[in-house]
Parts: C-alpha cells; structure tokens; sequence
C-alpha cells in the first residue's frame, strides 16, 4: 500500500499518497498469455480510523478502459457524520493508466475534493513521448519533465501489485503528489497473520516511506487474494495515526 498527508486528501483515507500500496486492491492472476498480468475488475471497502476514531469507509475499484492494457483505478469517500469535517462524501479520485509485462505507465489523473471552488482538485496528464506532465494542482498550473517508471498516487497502487505478482522486490518510486515529484522507499518486512472484518489472512508485509517524512507506511498484502492489501496503517514519529482494514470485496 502506498501515504499522502499534504493538502489535497482526507487524514483518515491514510493520505492516499503514502499508501499507494495500501489501496490497490486488484484482484489479480499471471497470465501466461504475453507474460502480462490478468488483472481482475474488483471493488473494496475499507474502514478507516484516525487515532482510533472511526472516520468512515472508503472505496476502490479497479476495471478496464477503453482499450487493450488500460485500466481505470478510482477510489471514493463515504464519510460518517464526523469524517465530513475533514472529507465530502462526494470526493473521489480517478486514474487512468497503460499495464503490461513492462509495469504500469500513468496516463491520466483527476482527483476532486467533492467542493465547488475547485480550490484543492488536482488533475494532470502524461505525454510521455515528450517525456512531461502537465495538469493543475490546487489552481496552479504546471509542467515538468518525468522519466520512465514515474507514477501518480493512483497508478503506483497497480505498480506494487504488480511487481508482487512477478515476484520482484520493489525498492521505491517517483510519485508525482499534486505538482510535486517525491522519492519514497519500499522494503519488505517478512509476514504476518492478519485477522479484518473481512476474514483471517496470511500476508506479506510492506513498508513505505517518503525521503525527508517522519511518516511511515505498511502494508499487509493477502497471497490468496492476489496480493490484495487487506490492512494498511500509518505511523507518525512512531505512533500509529491511520488504519485501514478491509470490510468487504467484490469481484467485478
């Protein structure tokens, strides 16, 4: 799962940037045709707490686009009464992205905070033949230069299912966060058995963390689920801030 504590995203849904690996929850299969991944359409359900306090759920879905090798990765917030002090229950998050046997390469992203003066959405495209991105992020336009294998918040969730499914051991990604390109580091932390709402599951466990943050991220991704996270937590300076724990999937 991977973490984002800036601006633009609800506390509670884990900061979506830091826990990119956390929300990406295709169910998944190799494919032996091409050597491409059989990613599966799903939708998943989370509940998410913030220092212990039940903020609401979220949801992700994951589904084909319009043409071969392209998915659509969307997340959306269902607020209890007190998660809308921090998040609108008609905030989402949509990326658009090209996955084959080479990895996963964002096309497009849109993420709005569910207000109407557009203040803190984001959204931005890849033309990676010019090798840029441009879009605006909380009004401001930008430009910049990104190299192969960058990734935007949505997109990096497929890219860690990904390199699980082929067996690699990811050792970090460029993520581009709103107009920003940040550095974070993954590393494994062997297994553990994790007990959710949603059942009982034998897992391997990931960390995540952004170069200069006192946040870290981990991970718990189910085997039997096709690497399917099942729990994510955040921790502050060493204390635990945010948790998200797995209460209802859905193959699509």
């Amino acid at each position: 799962m991977n973490s984002r504590p800036d601006a633009r995203g609800p506390r509670f849904a884990l900061a979506l940037v830091a826990v990119a690996a956390l929300l990406g929850l295709a169910s998944v299969a190799v494919a032996t045709e091409a050597g491409s991944p059989d990613l599966k359409p799903f939708k998943a359900r989370y509940q998410a707490t913030f220092r212990g306090i039940s903020g609401g759920q979220i949801e992700n879905g994951l589904r084909p686009g319009t043409r071969p090798g392209q998915w659509i990765y969307e997340t959306r917030a269902f607020p209890n009464l007190l998660g809308r002090v921090a998040v609108s229950p008609h905030a989402g998050e949509r990326g658009v992205m090209e996955i084959t046997a080479d990895g996963v390469r964002p096309l497009s992203f849109d993420f709005n905070d569910g207000k109407s003066d557009l203040a803190k959405d984001v959204r931005f495209a890849f033309d990676w033949g010019a090798g840029r991105v441009k879009g605006v992020a909380q009004g401001n336009p930008f430009d910049l230069p990104v190299n192969p294998g960058t990734q935007d918040t949505a997109s990096v969730q497929a890219a860690m299912i990904v390199e699980l499914l082929a067996g690699r051991a990811p050792q970090g990604f460029t993520i581009l966060t709103g107009s920003r390109l940040r550095e974070y580091r993954y590393w494994s932390e062997g297994r553990a058995t994790v007990v959710t709402p949603y059942g009982q599951f034998d897992t391997v466990v990931w960390a995540n963390q952004r170069a200069g943050s006192d946040r870290v991220v981990k991970a718990w991704h189910a085997p039997a689920l096709g690497f399917v996270p099942v729990q994510a937590v955040q921790f502050r300076k060493g204390q635990l801030e945010t948790q998200l724990r797995l209460v209802g999937f859905e193959r699509l």
